[in-house]
């Protein structure tokens, strides 16, 4: 019979010790009711709608019972019997595995010890000389696979078994065998929940430097409204509590859009905490599925690379985000023009942060982990790379096809917050993938799945990122940024050739400016004031540039829109500096290229070589453009007088362009109408 469910142990204290019984075999026509007990077994976390995940515990040596690290999710569309055989079947040997590490019984375990071992050491989950195990400071068993299935005797204290184990972890582990026992096929909910890999918090990890890092920290697990529980390594914790990375609490990663979606209050930390986890599971996923040739070469360091890249590949951006690098800089930095490659750019300011976070706070990483980070975050130096190693520069900012965790994790969370849906499966992305020539490749069925990606992150720019109000409130917070540089003897503009003096950068600047007592600022607060009124620049129309005219495009520019006004009643007419022209682009990544060219795909799991897929053999109701270009323009003023002169000009300018007009609402509708907008 099962014993009567255990209570949970009192976080922080210690609790009863339990006798864990060996699991039933379950097999078709179980009773609900035991099986769901077995479940409660194990400690039920959480028991939301339809998704349970269950803790396994353990009895350690010291008689408390602890969480083993297992965190173990069920979903099913309803709480039926046959799901949650399903269920267990697949994990019964990881329940197995986490029953035979513990001690079943305090009691028992007194009455089993050896003469040798009357002082028994509580094991803490401090790894010791004789102790290499790889564990996650919870008592955690290896990685499934990682087991030579002894098991401990009932009511024994079982170190010989442990010790058994110990060597044949070993064994396996010096002879690169541990990987060979498990499936190629790995889900990304199975894999997210296993420990780590190369678990940083280790005590070897801490005392031996000759990994590339030593780390002052445990690791840390965090929940996320996205991606739920995630875990960081000690290393990627020392690098998280930095000022760095810290003032990334305040860079709204949506900018002005939070203007508009109230529920876009999400920081570029967040983001950037999202983006380190699911590097982690790509990586860990790749080289799961990858050869042996390709785990050999990857190594711990490679690993905490890529998770350092993915936690600071923000640490770049200025206030309000791109706004700041698209709109403000090109306005107060010499040298800085149109079409031209800009001398700053956030990537590469990404780069000299990090440097710095590291040497500003005594970070114990060697050079070679840190050009490894920075080159992963520029995309710079991969010819450098060991064969084998290559395919990293494609998990954090993928300059080969666009496809990345950092695309994944920002249409997830930005999703998420602002409501918009999207048809995109990352999960599924990241399930179907493999590394074949030293490039990530995708299952050949994901094909739709690829072009999902990029179509939802097009409708997030429609939708979302290239918003009116939010463009009309960008604009009103460049003018103020453009004010408080001239009165500051531009100090905003020159911080960003300083990490010193960058870092005080972030979007507080504003209340900077709104309180600010400076006569010469006296401009700059009545827009920040006027953006707390909601009086905002008045969006005038806009077109769609015809696809045929798209290559060879130039943008508009205010004196192109102000010279086709015409007759007006604005006293000395329509100048250039009573409109804003935006040139929008939106388009699959890769500008007029289709991004899924650059993708191959394999057909099983086994395959050696990978393939293209034509677009014309996926189906005919894709895209045959991947660009778009609209043409907008919005007025200073709100007085009915500007805004329907701005109106009569830009019809002008599409007549004299197009022989028509191409505005997406006829003119006089915008003008009755503009009035009531908001």
């Amino acid at each position: 019979t099962m014993a009567d469910e255990a209570t949970n142990p009192v976080e922080g204290g210690e609790a009863t010790a339990r006798e864990y019984l060996d699991p039933p075999d379950y097999k078709k026509g179980a009773k609900p009711s035991n099986v769901w007990k077995y479940l409660k077994r194990f400690a039920p976390a959480s028991k939301e709608g339809k998704n349970v995940e269950c803790i396994c515990e353990v009895t350690g040596e010291d008689g408390v019972t602890r969480p083993c690290g297992r965190l173990l999710t069920w979903q099913g569309s309803k709480m039926g019997t046959t799901n949650l055989l399903s269920h267990l079947k697949m994990h019964k040997k990881e329940y197995v595995e986490c029953m035979s590490e513990s001690s079943h019984s305090k009691m028992s375990n007194v009455n089993a010890m050896s003469l040798e071992d009357k002082n028994p050491v509580p094991d803490d989950g401090l790894a010791t000389d004789d102790d290499d195990m790889p564990h996650d400071g919870m008592n955690t068993p290896p990685v499934n696979g990682t087991h030579d299935g002894t098991r401990t005797h009932r009511g024994g204290r079982g170190g010989g078994g442990r010790d058994i184990k110990r060597a044949s972890w070993r064994q396996r582990r010096d002879a690169d065998e541990l990987d060979e026992d498990i499936d190629e096929f790995v889900t990304m909910s199975q894999l997210q929940h296993q420990q780590p890999m190369f678990p940083a918090e280790a005590a070897d990890d801490v005392q031996n430097p000759s990994r590339g890092w030593t780390t002052r920290r445990r690791g840390k697990v965090i929940n996320d409204p996205v991606h739920g529980h995630m875990y960081f390594p000690g290393v990627i914790v020392d690098a998280i509590d930095t000022p760095q990375v810290q003032r990334l609490r305040e860079l709204k990663q949506l900018g002005t859009s939070y203007y508009v979606f109230p529920g876009a209050s999400h920081n570029r930390f967040e983001h950037s905490l999202g983006t380190a986890h699911l590097a982690t599971n790509m990586f860990d996923a790749l080289r799961t599925r990858a050869s042996s040739d390709i785990r050999g070469a990857l190594t711990g360091a490679d690993r905490v690379a890529v998770q350092l890249a993915g936690l600071c590949h923000d640490l770049g951006h200025g206030p309000f985000s791109h706004v700041f690098d698209n709109e403000f800089l090109p306005r107060r930095v010499a040298g800085w023009h149109a079409g031209d490659e800009p001398p700053w750019n956030h990537e590469a300011m990404g780069a000299d942060m990090f440097r710095w976070m590291v040497d500003d706070n005594g970070m114990d990483l060697d050079k070679g982990v840190i050009d490894r980070v920075c080159d992963l975050i520029t995309s710079s130096n991969v010819e450098s790379a060991t064969p084998g190693t290559k395919f990293l520069w494609d998990i954090v900012a993928n300059k080969r096809n666009s496809i990345d965790v950092d695309k994944f994790e920002y249409l997830l969370r930005d999703q998420h917050s602002t409501g918009v849906k999207g048809n995109v499966d990352v999960g599924r992305l990241m399930s179907f993938m493999k590394v074949i020539d030293d490039q990530i490749c995708f299952k050949a069925s994901e094909v739709y799945n690829v072009y999902d990606l990029f179509h939802t992150r097009a409708n997030m720019h429609q939708k979302v990122y290239t918003h009116k109000k939010a463009k009309a409130i960008e604009y009103m917070i460049v003018d103020a940024l453009v004010e408080a540089d001239v009165a500051w003897d531009s100090e905003i503009s020159k911080s960003i050739w300083d990490v010193n003096e960058f870092i005080h950068l972030d979007d507080t600047i504003l209340k900077r400016i709104e309180w600010s007592k400076e006569s010469k600022l006296q401009k700059g607060r009545d827009l920040v004031r006027k953006i707390r009124r909601r009086e905002l620049y008045q969006y005038v129309n806009d077109f769609a540039v015809p696809e045929e005219d798209i290559i060879g495009f130039k943008p508009v520019k205010e004196v192109d829109i102000t010279s086709c006004q015409g007759d007006n009643n604005i006293p000395g007419g329509l100048r250039p500096d009573d409109i804003i022209v935006q040139n929008v682009k939106i388009d699959y990544s890769m500008k007029s290229k289709n991004p899924v060219d650059s993708v191959k795909f394999f057909q099983d799991y086994g395959d050696t070589r990978s393939f293209h897929i034509d677009k014309s053999k996926v189906s005919l109701l894709l895209p045959n453009s991947f660009i778009e270009r609209k043409v907008r323009v919005f007025s200073k003023s709100k007085d009915p007088m500007y805004v329907e002169a701005a109106a009569k000009a830009f019809g002008n300018y599409q007549r004299r362009m197009y022989k028509q007009e191409l505005q997406l609402t006829p003119m006089r509708k915008r003008a009755r109408s503009s009035q009531d907008e908001r």
